[in-house]
């Protein structure tokens, strides 16, 4: 350093303006000049040297690094010049190309686009520009238009997106460059087109959004397959997130119009629920708590449901929502009607208990009572029907005369029970007499029970007895005082208990529990009768102490057994301590064996039996202390093995992009077999590492899975066709009834091709064939639910006209009320149709009905009546017959007709006899019975409410 300033070149002059014209022009052509140069500290010296400088890599450091803001630019410049090849100077052509290929300097790309000499280097540079930054439009228009290359120019105009500019370009080279400007229309209709594509999409798409479904007649049932159609048409050209907006908005609109079948379909279930309630409260007597419950749904719960499911969208919605509103108004009034009724035959029965209060008294009953009891009764109001008012009134009656008839009894049990009395009296004095304790207190004790509840003895007769009873007190406790002698036998009993416990052939627990047992009764006389003579108790303690001896031996063992389960686990505490202490931990160690050594004791400790209670927590304390020890110097090693078993998992990783797939797969392999540890980790730590490292070697062994991507095609492609055909099934799930043998052929179609598809991917297989499964089951549910809901309804009809026919039938029974027969006729004619036969069997039964009520003789009506009387009998059998078909318990009275029933099926079961009649046949049952008139009325309206019971458990049951 001291010598440096001797060690100039002679070329370098301490003033710097003489510097630099040396080091423009090197004395004697030294190449090393601008190198020298540029180390010096002056910056004009520097820049000078630049003009001399050809290193392309020197240029650049120099640019980016240099102290001095002006030799950076003149650094610059010159790399940019010698690299657009406008220098003599300049590199070949294939290295600049290579440091253009590589280089990420938008600016220096731009300067290259505009001035490189090469038009490979400009078409290189063009490359590098940015569409999408600021100005880079303007300058690749300016290119397109400008630059002598042709090839240059088009690759410039590939890169214009901006419409604006591709306008410029067009009107600027029609007439200069017909292969550019042909190129730029074809991108300006291009772009056009997909404009208009796009404004499409965009429209097809927003109006899916917008479309709601209104119904099957509503206009939009109608514009959804046109929007499907135009959609289908250009569906290819859209772009996966427009193609995905569209699905979205379909999936959504079908699943509106899924939905407003399904609640279609729940509307009518709540009506059909209200109609079933409405016909069990036109029947119904008394409330209960399950016709409560389905009035407290019918009223409030359902009246919700209906409103969760939206408002009327169509004639049909609103024509249901009419029906539902009126059925729930009706079901009020009903309640209102069967509450009143309630309530009034409630306060009959409150008098009635009151007079079964007054009957079962055990005091006296006044003649009072029983009047005061008749006037409230008369003062009540009646309910309805007639037949419940009978029946209280028939109780109330019984009543009456029960209450009349105790009134009379009262005069004789006086005099029984003082008879009564004078013999207990008598049967304690003798028992006393004799000496019988137990008699004389239960003698006593039925006296005075007597004397407590008698119902009217006069007070001379109950003195007389009470002066009995005190003589007899006197007795009784001398009698007392013989009991407790008694006391003391007792006490020689248990000594003769507790000695045949010697020597006794038994379990020790359980003689020792006898022992026990024994002593706790002793205590217990002594609790009752004072203490034992001294005597006594040594004799009945020598006893149970010989009997225990052997018993202790037993317990001996047990607490030997501890003593050995106690010994065990010291030894295993001392031979970790004895391993812990001999090891020397900081020498090499047999971890595995340790840990093996650690693991082993502590399931034998686990193992060992119970020890003795006052050495248990000692013993617990020190094998944790132990424990502990050892995991200390186990967990430095279960940390090392940790980082080592991490550090392999980052090796396995890095193997995923390694270029040679077999020696990574080997490498995996190798890693795998070095994976087990000396010392495991914690349970939940040991299984996430395993976890992490399975997936790293997942990673390298899944590339060979490369192999199979034709196949995984393949398979996405029959997956989609497949929930395709699955997304079919579910909308044919939905179609109205008038559809249903077309959409069973199409259902028969997609089974077949389904059969013939290809397999699908294993992940999604079990969804796949999941959904299929629940479409069918969906498809075949609601082809059920239309036979269904179309037996009821043409069901509902007929009995609708049946029960029309019944009230022309009830007519028969007085003076024909032509109001109620024009009432019924209008009515008639207002019910829709039935089917051909059953509409001519019914429409008989109604004509024979009105030509007998408008008949003049009155003996048409009184045939027509005894025919129906003659069909009640069998109509009571059909009943029976819908009853034991559904499951249904019939009511007492009919039993023995159903006992014969039942017996006449099972014989002819047992004959042969495979002949299906409406007898047996539910079905033909529900025609039979609607079809079939029956007198009287009321018997025939009780019958019908059993019959539609039945018939609708019988449908529940079915539907199950």
């Amino acid at each position: 350093m001291i010598l440096s300033r001797f060690l100039k070149f002679k070329w370098q002059p301490a003033d710097p303006k003489t510097r630099e014209p040396v080091a423009r022009e090197p004395a004697n052509g030294d190449p090393t000049l601008p190198d020298q140069t540029l180390q010096q500290p002056d910056p004009a010296a520097r820049g000078a040297a630049l003009e001399r400088l050809d290193n392309l890599d020197r240029l650049g450091d120099l640019a980016n690094a240099d102290a001095d803001a002006a030799v950076r630019a003149d650094a610059q410049t010159r790399y940019r010049s010698l690299l657009a090849g406008q220098s003599t100077h300049s590199p070949p052509l294939a290295e600049r190309l290579e440091r253009v290929r590589n280089a990420a300097d938008l600016d220096l790309a731009a300067f290259l686009a505009r001035e490189a000499a090469e038009p490979e280097l400009r078409l290189a540079a063009l490359e590098h520009i940015d569409a999408a930054a600021v100005d880079a439009e303007a300058l690749l228009a300016a290119i397109a238009l400008q630059d002598a290359h042709p090839e240059v120019r088009l690759a410039a105009l590939e890169r214009i997106q901006d419409p604006e500019h591709l306008e410029s370009i067009a009107r600027q080279s029609r007439n200069r460059d017909k292969r550019l400007y042909r190129r730029v229309r074809e991108r300006l209709d291009a772009l056009a087109a997909a404009r208009e594509r796009s404004t499409r999409l965009e429209r097809l798409c927003a109006d899916m959004e917008q479309l709601t479904w209104d119904g099957e007649s509503g206009p939009n049932a109608g514009r959804f397959p046109k929007l499907e159609q135009e959609w289908r048409e250009i569906e290819s050209l859209a772009a996966p997130p427009v193609q995905e907006r569209y699905t979205q908005a379909r999936a959504r609109f079908m699943t509106d119009r899924q939905a407003s079948a399904g609640r279609r379909t729940q509307r009518l279930e709540l009506i059909a629920a209200l109609e079933t309630l409405l016909e069990r409260l036109r029947h119904a007597l008394e409330p209960n708590a399950e016709l409560d419950a389905a009035i407290q749904y019918a009223t409030r719960e359902a009246p919700a449901a209906w409103t969760d499911l939206g408002p009327a969208q169509d004639a049909e919605s609103r024509r249901l929502e009419a029906r539902f509103q009126q059925r729930v108004q009706e079901i009020h009034d009903q309640e209102r009607l069967l509450r009143r009724n309630h309530q009034r035959a409630e306060r009959l029965r409150d008098v009635l208990r009151q007079g079964e209060t007054l009957l079962h008294q055990p005091s006296e009953v006044r003649e009072a009572d029983v009047n005061h009891l008749r006037h409230a009764w008369d003062g009540l109001e009646r309910p309805e029907p007639r037949e419940r008012v009978r029946e209280l009134q028939g109780r109330f009656d019984g009543l009456l005369d029960r209450l009349r008839a105790r009134l009379q009894r009262q005069v004789q049990q006086r005099d029984q029970e003082w008879r009564e009395l004078q013999e207990l009296a008598g049967q304690l004095e003798a028992a006393a007499e004799n000496g019988e304790l137990q008699h004389a207190n239960q003698f006593q004790e039925q006296a005075r029970r007597k004397l407590k509840h008698n119902i009217g003895l006069s007070r001379a007769q109950m003195a007389a007895i009470e002066d009995r009873l005190q003589a007899c007190a006197g007795r009784l406790g001398e009698l007392r005082d013989w009991q407790r002698w008694g006391a003391h036998q007792a006490r020689e009993q248990l000594c003769v208990t507790a000695e045949g416990l010697i020597d006794l052939e038994d379990e020790p627990a359980e003689i020792a529990r006898r022992i026990r047992q024994a002593r706790d009764a002793w205590k217990a006389l002594d609790h009752q009768e004072g203490g034992a003579p001294k005597a006594l108790w040594k004799r009945f303690n020598t006893a149970c102490e010989r009997a225990y001896a052997p018993c202790q031996a037993y317990f001996e063992n047990q607490f030997q057994e501890r003593q050995q389960n106690q010994e065990k686990k010291q030894a295993l505490c001392a031979q970790l301590e004895q391993f812990a202490a001999e090891t020397d931990w900081q020498q090499p160690v047999d971890w595995r064996e340790a840990d093996r050594l650690r693991r082993r004791v502590q399931e034998q400790w686990h193992k060992t039996g119970p020890v003795n209670r006052s050495e248990r927590k000692a013993l617990d304390r020190r094998f944790q202390r132990i424990l502990k020890q050892l995991d200390g110097h186990l967990g430095a090693e279960r940390d090392r093995e940790l980082q080592r078993r991490q550090q392999l998992i980052q090796q396995v990783q890095a193997l995923a992009d390694h270029s040679d797939l077999r020696a990574a797969i080997d490498a995996a392999k190798r890693a795998q077999a070095a994976w087990p540890p000396t010392v495991q980790a914690l349970p939940r730590q040991e299984q996430a590492l395993w976890k992490e490292f399975r997936a790293a070697c997942d990673a390298v062994f899944d590339r060979r899975q490369a192999e199979q991507q034709a196949v995984d095609t393949e398979r996405q492609q029959n997956l989609a066709r497949k929930q395709a055909l699955c997304a079919e099934i579910e909308a044919l799930a939905g179609d109205s009834g008038e559809s249903l043998p077309q959409a069973r052929d199409r259902l028969q179609a997609i089974r077949r091709e389904w059969d013939t598809l290809g397999p699908i991917p294993k992940a999604a297989q079990r969804e796949v064939e999941q959904r299929f499964e629940t479409a069918v089951q969906s498809f075949d549910q609601h082809q059920r639910f239309l036979r269904r809901a179309g037996v009821r309804e043409a069901f509902q009809h007929l009995h609708q006209r049946s029960r029309l026919c019944a009230r022309l039938e009830a007519l028969l029974a007085g003076p024909t009320e032509a109001a109620a027969l024009a009432e019924v006729q209008e009515r008639w004619s207002t019910l829709p149709p039935l089917a051909e036969p059953l509409q001519e069997s019914l429409q008989r039964r109604y004509d024979t009905l009105v030509r007998a009520l408008t008949a003049a003789a009155p003996d048409a009506a009184q045939d027509l009546r005894a025919q129906l009387e003659r069909n009640l009998e069998q109509k009571q059998i059909w009943c029976v017959s819908m009853e034991i078909a559904a499951g249904v318990e019939s009511p007492p009275e009919f039993a023995q007709l159903r006992m014969q029933h039942q017996v006449a099926r099972l014989s002819a079961s047992l004959a042969g006899d495979a002949r299906t009649d409406a007898l047996h046949d539910p079905r033909r049952l529900q025609e039979q019975w609607c079809l079939t008139g029956a007198w009287s009325a009321e018997a025939e309206a009780a019958l019908d409410g059993r019959f539609l019971v039945a018939l609708n458990a019988w449908w529940q049951r079915e539907e199950a």
